[in-house]
């Protein structure tokens, strides 16, 4: 069965819409045949120990549960979880009604340095 570990009483928090492990998808399914071959024991059982007219129901239900059982097992996938809501980026600021240009410091053609430094 899965090597997965349960601890009781632990808060499962999902952070991902990721679906449950193949695991526990395998566990699950593994149950669901287990269950139906279990109701066709019970039919062969049933066949032999009841009248003719019921005995050939359970005969028919005996042959064709393996093939439903292996049907409906494989077809059946575990609950998917709900998609979490889409990401919303939040609005971006809008330009005004007047741009500001803004012009960096000129430090004069020369290289020098500005006159307020000098004192």
């Amino acid at each position: 069965m899965s090597k997965h570990r349960e601890r009781s009483g632990a808060t499962v928090i999902s952070v991902t819409s990721a679906q449950p492990g193949r695991s526990e998808d395998l566990d699950s399914r593994i149950v669901r045949y287990a269950w139906m071959m279990s109701i066709r024991i019970a039919c062969f059982v049933l066949a032999v120990l009841t009248p003719s007219p019921w005995r050939w129901m359970f005969v028919v239900g005996a042959i064709a549960l393996p093939y439903f059982a292996v049907v409906l097992a494989n077809a059946h996938r575990s609950a998917t979880q709900p998609a979490p809501d889409p990401y919303l980026a939040p609005a971006r600021p809008a330009i005004g009604d007047r741009p500001t240009v803004v012009v960096p410091h000129d430090e004069g053609a020369s290289g020098d340095r500005p006159a307020d430094t000098e004192k």
